[in-house]
């Protein structure tokens, strides 16, 4: 082969590292030897002596996923998660957030008595208009200060209390003219109030931040909150590999080694500003530090377009958008458990009719073997639990009850336990494990122990589902995935939903799942 055709045949595109390697195979080794294995995973190209070219393990990505483990590559163990601790930035701004709830009681207590009014009505308006000014949000931790952007959270606030004042049989709210008055005053503490705080953080040490990235815009970054100490926010040093860019401060480990860094400077705050980490990895490895009780900012990405910058606060043109905590580390994850005991204990009662009547039919159909079935299934945290279900058929063994995937083509299934797996009648008895506290009415659904350690050795995310407690229903079940279908989507959408969980999208979740019952038992 002459020296043109190897570089005309070297020059092509070869992104696939398959098509890559069977190029240059072709070139450089004449008449090679191409082994394929059976199912199409392995190639190994031999040349004409004799000798292995290229040897490569897998060559062909598997298609989509099925829950069929086996079949698919495996990824390294994940870590153990570790349990979820308050966020440590929050406790170290209650101070701030104290000021500001005295100089608004201040400013409200001194309107409301400058006016002549009785002073009951006047510690009702001092403790409303805090209140709804921390609906708004003006009470949460920021890095900047600024009257003309809380401007329009305010007047929002006086509206809605003054609009449910209206309905209430005494006069809480003074007349329009004096809410103006109010809402001055407001304006004015918080002005002293922001300029008293930047001045407070300008002579602290600020509080200690990591920035995950080591390229031009994280040096910028990290100089601009370094010079300018009203941000609050302290860089201590990088964590990722080394560019082209002099840093500023020192590397503190590779990308590899986010989390141990984390546990070793103990950093309130993480600034991810475009780090060479694949993202998959990424998001994984800012989980496991957002659990420690760390605020992670990130700088999204084209963000020169305007892209992800809707609430995002800006540090000398560059946006940093504050990603949430976790939900366990919410103050209204305790709303959920209360939410989860009322609304088991008022199901248990209502269908306690629907539950005798599923019990007599399956006992009717199983004979001598119990109604219940249990089984040990993976909640919160990787802890095991033990499920229970109506009986819809008798495993011959224990093994084949944890490591048989799914049963919907058994021929032992009856039309009972049939009906009940259709209709997820089969489930109505893990009301019982909410209200023991194992399981939550809305959650990602558990699995046993044999599929989750194949689970999370395959697929990217699937430990992250174990953040919250296992649910009856999900954010994958409402979308059709149940069954036999992928997990590798079920994972997608169980971490979209703990990454987006609130009260009103659990109250979502359980409309949408009563709505398809009603329609399977019709059809």
């Amino acid at each position: 082969m002459t020296t043109e055709r190897r570089e005309n045949a070297m020059s092509y595109r070869t992104r696939n590292p398959f098509t890559f390697l069977m190029t240059f195979a072709t070139v450089m080794a004449p008449s090679p030897t191409v082994t394929l294995s059976a199912n199409a995973t392995s190639v190994q190209v031999t040349s004409w002596a004799g000798r292995t070219v290229f040897q490569i393990a897998s060559a062909i990505r598997p298609g989509r996923a099925t829950g069929r483990p086996a079949d698919l590559p495996s990824r390294p163990a994940p870590r153990p998660p570790a349990p979820a601790r308050p966020v440590r930035a929050n406790r170290a701004g209650l101070g701030e957030a104290a000021v500001l709830v005295a100089l608004d009681l201040a400013a409200v207590a001194a309107v409301s008595a400058a006016t002549g009014a009785w002073w009951v009505m006047t510690l009702i308006r001092a403790a409303a208009v805090p209140l709804a000014l921390a609906a708004a949000g003006l009470y949460r931790a920021r890095l900047q200060f600024a009257v003309l952007d809380d401007l329009p959270r305010t007047v929002l606030a006086l509206t809605v209390t003054a609009a449910g004042a209206v309905w209430l049989p005494w006069p809480v709210l003074p007349p329009p003219d004096v809410l103006v008055v109010m809402l001055a005053a407001l304006l004015g503490t918080r002005m002293a109030g922001y300029r008293l705080l930047r001045r407070r953080r300008r002579r602290s040490p600020g509080r200690a931040a990591i920035v995950v990235g080591c390229g031009e815009l994280a040096v910028r970054l990290a100089d601009a909150l370094r010079h300018d100490r009203s941000y609050g926010i302290a860089p201590v040093g990088f964590v990722g590999p080394r560019t082209l860019a002099q840093p500023t401060m020192p590397v503190l480990a590779a990308a590899d080694d986010l989390e141990q860094a984390v546990l070793r400077y103990k950093p309130l705050h993480l600034i991810v500003a475009f780090p060479a980490t694949p993202d998959a990895d990424l998001v994984a490895a800012l989980r496991r530090c957002r659990r420690h009780g760390v605020t992670v900012h990130v700088v999204p990405r084209l963000y020169e377009l305007a892209v992800g910058c809707g609430g995002a606060e800006s540090v000398r043109g560059i946006p940093l958008a504050r990603l949430r905590p976790e939900p366990v580390q919410m103050r209204r994850w305790a709303l959920k458990r209360l939410f989860d005991i009322c609304g088991a204990a008022v199901a248990l009662v209502l269908l306690a009719p629907v539950l005798l009547l599923c019990a007599l039919a399956v006992k009717l159909e199983s004979g001598r073997h119990g109604v219940l079935f249990r089984q040990e299934r993976i909640g919160r945290d990787g802890a095991p639990f033990t499920i229970v279900k109506f009986r819809s058929l008798t495993p011959s063994s224990d093994r084949e009850s944890q490591v048989r995937w799914n049963i919907t083509t058994d021929a032992r299934l009856g039309p009972v336990g049939r009906f009940l797996r259709l209709s997820s009648l089969d489930e109505l008895p893990q009301l019982v494990n909410v209200l023991r506290g194992s399981m939550s009415l809305v959650g990602p659904r558990p699995e046993r122990p044999y599929f989750v350690e194949q689970f999370q050795r395959t697929y990217a995310g699937y430990p992250d589902r174990h953040r919250v407690p296992a649910g009856i229903t999900g954010w994958a079940q409402v979308h059709g995935l149940r069954g036999d279908t992928s997990i590798e989507e079920r994972t997608r959408f169980d971490n979209h939903y703990i990454e987006h969980w609130s009260l009103g999208l659990d109250l979502k979740i359980i409309l949408r799942t009563v709505a398809a019952m009603i329609s399977t038992g019709r059809a």
